[in-house]
């Protein structure tokens, strides 16, 4: 990949900070696998004739780069986007409920101090982290650490779904899997909606399926927004919207039975306050999916469980890493 750390000159100019004798610590949360202090923005193609290129934001390279207002950084971390989100946890104000409301009652009372965490957002994409402390020195807080799971297999809970998954497979499959994230995303919404509108084509409004082909990456939008209309909702989008937060509940699910998060389960990710009707109360397709776990609900049930109201904590999450080095460097 080609390494830009010029990209963050303009961004310092418009800051509106004064850089006279400044010493910055700073913090990117970048969207990809991190190695090395260093991650290659594989969504972001400069196109090159000879191949593919991309921009690499390494954070050492920031630090040592002489430029202009980037003399100023003398240190620069570089974490994955979702372990932002991660660590943005740890700013939210769990009174406040703008910013978090409990999905299971009591949830807030059942919070394990120093028990560990996950978190699972579904945005562009589907993510996924969690966090623990050490046994040994808790008082040295939480560490988060990036997952995959958004990639897991998705697993058909219906018969409706078992079309859905042969759809999906024939329109991306070059094996016999899907990943969870072509359900679980904006993406992933405007896929069940395509396939709801093959199957149920005599019911498609042409008003909303000429404004879905118009859509480009923004076709999972249409469907929230026709969806969440109060005055006259879209039938197919409804239904949509429910397939997809009902794979989102169980995948929740799966990730309080894999993890045991104690110290609480934190559903995040722009879909998640944007559809808030759809995922909480304890009749909705996403806590009917996230409870139903056969033996192991009354485990799920007994995990401290929130939706995330504020989309901002990727941004906090940065600046909570970017403190850390900071005090770091001071001891």
């Amino acid at each position: 990949g080609r390494s830009s750390p010029e990209i963050f000159i303009p961004f310092l100019r418009q800051s509106g900070l004064c850089f006279h004798n400044a010493q910055i610590v700073a913090c990117f949360a970048v969207a990809g696998p991190v190695k090395g202090n260093s991650v290659d923005m594989t969504n972001l193609d400069m196109g090159n004739e000879g191949g593919r290129t991309f921009i690499t934001i390494d954070g050492n390279a920031i630090a040592a780069n002489p430029k202009e207002e980037l003399r100023y950084i003398t240190h620069c971390k570089i974490i994955n986007d979702f372990v932002g989100q991660g660590y943005g946890l740890l700013d939210l104000d769990l009174k406040n409920r703008t910013e978090i409301i409990e999905l299971i009652p009591g949830s807030m009372d059942r919070i394990d101090v120093h028990g560990p965490k996950a978190c699972v957002g579904a945005g562009t994409g589907l993510g996924e982290c969690f966090l623990t402390t050490s046994s040994l020195h808790p008082d040295e807080g939480y560490e988060c650490y990036p997952s995959e799971g958004g990639h897991v297999d998705y697993t058909p809970r219906s018969e409706k779904e078992v079309g859905l998954w042969n759809h999906l497979r024939d329109k991306f499959g070059k094996t016999a899997r899907v990943s969870m994230e072509r359900v679980v995303s904006g993406k992933g919404l405007a896929n069940v909606y395509e396939y709801l509108s093959k199957v149920r084509s005599t019911e498609v409004r042409p008003d909303i399926q000429d404004e879905f082909e118009g859509a480009g990456d923004m076709q999972g939008r249409v469907v929230g927004v026709n969806a969440n209309d109060e005055t006259n909702p879209c039938p197919i989008c409804v239904e949509a919207m429910e397939i997809m937060v009902s794979t989102y509940g169980a995948e929740v699910g799966n990730s309080a039975v894999k993890f045991i998060p104690t110290g609480g389960l934190y559903v995040s990710g722009g879909l998640t306050p944007k559809n808030i009707n759809f995922i909480q109360g304890q009749e909705s397709s996403f806590m009917k999916a996230y409870k139903d776990k056969g033996r192991l609900t009354d485990l799920v049930m007994n995990i401290p469980l929130f939706a995330v109201m504020t989309e901002d904590i990727g941004m906090r999450g940065a600046r909570v890493c970017a403190l850390r080095e900071y005090n770091g460097m001071q001891n």
